[in-house]
């Protein structure tokens, strides 16, 4: 009986582990002569900071439906700055093309990923 017992309080404690994301954050900038990518995989409980961060940086609070939100899609904000944003909780994706953004707009879009770069590193 006690080693029934024992396997399964094993058993829990190995479930809990693998759906812990802890503070694993894995943050990737990738910059080319054509675009510049931004990946970052955070821990879930950081994604209301990164969303709040987002909106408030591009002074858009209707990018993210819920905090839950899954995006997949090409963003167009109202100066035309153009990105891909792929975002889910504890992870997001920004790809934006040289070509299709003006200097302004691309700088725009650097800063804004060294910033949520920043909101994901703070404890």
């Amino acid at each position: 009986m006690k080693n029934k017992l024992y396997l399964i309080a094993l058993i829990c404690a190995m479930l809990a582990a693998c759906n812990y994301n802890g503070s694993n954050q894995s943050i990737s900038v990738r910059k080319t002569e054509a675009a510049y990518n931004f990946e970052a995989s955070y821990p879930e409980r950081k994604t209301a900071k990164v969303i709040a961060y987002i909106e408030s940086t591009l002074k858009d609070d209707h990018l993210f439906p819920t905090e839950k939100s899954k995006l997949n899609s090409e963003v167009v904000l109202t100066d035309s700055t153009r990105f891909y944003l792929k975002a889910e909780p504890g992870y997001i994706v920004i790809d934006v093309k040289k070509q299709k953004n003006s200097f302004t707009s691309y700088q725009k879009m650097e800063e804004l990923c060294m910033g949520i770069k920043d909101v994901i590193s703070e404890n």
